[in-house]
């Protein structure tokens, strides 16, 4: 059960009863609220969802059955437990009550520990509803991920494989294979298409490690700056292919932090793979990185991270769910490219995990930024701008 205080709505047309209910209830550290007609009990509803509700059958102008049945009609009130309170002990009343959506009753005059017990019971049913609710709609989401997941399989997993093999093949068997030239172009394929597939396998694991709270920091001292000097000529030849030219700025040439290096090298990675995916031909991306005083983080310095690329952008509908896994945000690159979903739900993962922050700022047709704040301890004689 929660711990914050259950409310229960009180429906009865004697002011009496009410007070007398009440009390019964607050004693025991129930929270009340009052109705003394049906029509009352119905506008107090549009405005409150109580825990509860204590309902009197015999009301002039609407009684509780046809209270009930509104209630019950209700997609927004419809599963709160409606308990029938009533002088009346005909096994046929109480079989109406209980066709109109009611969950029990409990007769008049009321006894407090009977009162109390039912209440107890339907509290107690109607949380552990919730609770499975809440476990069913999880369980659709995961359901969801788990078809997406075979996608990938079947697809961005078998597609690859497949053609590995073909290529494999014909090197093996075919008249090509006495053919210097095409031998290069099927090996530069089967090895381009195999770390395709092993990038992939990667992210699916260090997803499935965040999420299970399996996947630890080892961190260290290292300069960021060479780091990301480093990514940026890796990403630079394929920037090149495409057109694309990658600029990177820094406030100094050694910037030292104590974090997990590889995964700080696997964030970068993606989001320079990612610019370049989505910045056509004769497009920029300037990476900047900057150690900056910081109230953000308790006083503490603060790396800032800057990817800005001059690309298609994103659409703003698109931005809410863009670390999204499996999102349906996905599109295709300027070239046709592909993805996962996976890189950016791990980008913030890592982020996350080193205590920091990415946000996103993107405009049609002007490009997009990825900018990551990172809480750092870093010697003063390295903080300072050359």
């Amino acid at each position: 059960m929660e711990n914050r205080k259950k409310n229960i709505l009180v429906v009865d047309d004697i002011e009496q009863n009410v007070a007398v209910i009440s009390q019964i209830l607050r004693s025991n550290d129930y929270q009340v609220i009052a109705a003394f007609s049906g029509e009352q009990a119905l506008k107090m509803l549009d405005k409150r969802i109580p825990d509860l509700i204590l309902m009197d059958v015999m009301m002039p102008d609407m009684d509780g059955f046809e209270v009930c049945r509104k209630i019950k009609q209700n997609e927004l009130i419809r599963d709160i437990p409606v308990i029938f309170l009533s002088a009346l002990s005909e096994a046929e009343t109480k079989v109406e009550g209980l066709e109109v959506g009611g969950v029990d009753y409990i007769t008049k005059p009321f006894q407090e520990s009977e009162v109390l017990a039912r209440v107890k019971v339907h509290l107690q049913i109607r949380q552990l509803q919730q609770e499975r609710k809440k476990h069913i709609d999880e369980l659709i989401i995961l359901n969801d991920e788990k078809d997406r997941l075979m996608q990938i399989v079947s697809h961005d997993l078998r597609s690859p494989l497949g053609g590995i093999r073909s290529l494999s093949e014909i090197l093996f068997t075919g008249a090509e294979a006495k053919d210097e030239a095409i031998v290069r172009e099927f090996s530069e394929l089967i090895s381009s298409t195999a770390n395709s597939l092993l990038h992939l396998v990667n992210d699916l694991l260090d997803l499935a490690k965040v999420e299970s709270g399996k996947l630890l920091l080892l961190p260290m001292e290292f300069d960021i700056a060479l780091t990301i000097r480093s990514c940026v000529r890796l990403q630079k030849n394929v920037a090149l292919n495409k057109g694309v030219v990658i600029i990177d700025e820094y406030s100094s040439p050694i910037i030292t932090i104590n974090a997990d290096e590889p995964k700080l090298v696997q964030v970068i990675n993606n989001l320079l793979s990612n610019a370049i995916k989505f910045t056509p031909k004769d497009g920029t991306i300037t990476v900047n990185t900057t150690i900056e005083p910081s109230d953000v983080f308790g006083g503490a310095s603060v790396l800032r991270i800057s990817i800005r690329d001059t690309g298609i952008g994103i659409p703003p509908e698109h931005l809410p769910n863009i670390f999204e896994k499996f999102g349906k945000h996905q599109r295709m690159g300027t070239s046709g490219e592909r993805g996962t979903g996976l890189g950016m739900p791990i980008v913030k993962r890592f982020v996350e995990l080193h205590h920091g922050t990415i946000t996103v700022n993107s405009t049609i047709g002007v490009g997009t930024e990825f900018i990551i704040l990172l809480p750092v301890k870093q010697p003063e004689s390295n903080s300072e701008e050359n």
